[in-house]
């Protein structure tokens, strides 16, 4: 089992290597456990940073996860950046009986893959192109979706 000096020089080693105002906003959210203390000087009751993974996601991962998720019989689709969808459809698992893609959906990642360029001009027309493949593909009872907060990926607020 690794030491507290340990494990203070690993979260050193990996803040290097973000550049220096990444590294001092990062390093608010890393921390080492030492006995006897009350905390280990983390700051978890902070807003996540857009572009940043973090151990418990932001709120569009906790709505498609916790809400919606559970939902079996409903496509879930990110009306986002691939990544975006990719990361909430992984970290978390809901449990539930049936066929993946006949009368459950859970464990399938739908995107609508949203580019800069379609949060700046617009794509409605993206949106129903993807809709309309689905559809023909997918056969559920219900679609729903969930739409990531753009504004903060492109960096407008």
């Amino acid at each position: 089992m690794a030491t507290v000096e340990e494990n203070k020089k690993l979260i050193a080693d990996v803040l290097s290597t973000y550049p220096e105002k990444a590294a001092k906003k990062r390093a608010k959210h890393l921390g080492v456990y030492e006995e006897g203390k009350s905390d280990c000087g983390v700051k978890s009751n902070k807003q996540s940073l857009p572009g940043v993974m973090t151990a418990r996601g932001c709120a569009y991962a906790g709505s498609k996860g916790v809400v919606w998720g559970p939902i079996k019989d409903m496509v879930h689709i990110s009306h986002g950046p691939v990544g975006c969808g990719y990361y909430s459809w992984s970290g978390r698992r809901n449990y539930y009986i049936g066929t993946t893609g006949i009368d459950t959906f859970g464990t399938i990642n739908f995107t609508s893959d949203f580019q800069e360029k379609d949060i700046v001009f617009g794509g409605d027309k993206k949106t129903r192109q993807n809709r309309r493949r689905n559809r023909r593909i997918i056969p559920p009872q219900w679609w729903y979706l969930c739409s990531v907060r753009m504004s903060r990926r492109v960096n407008w607020g």
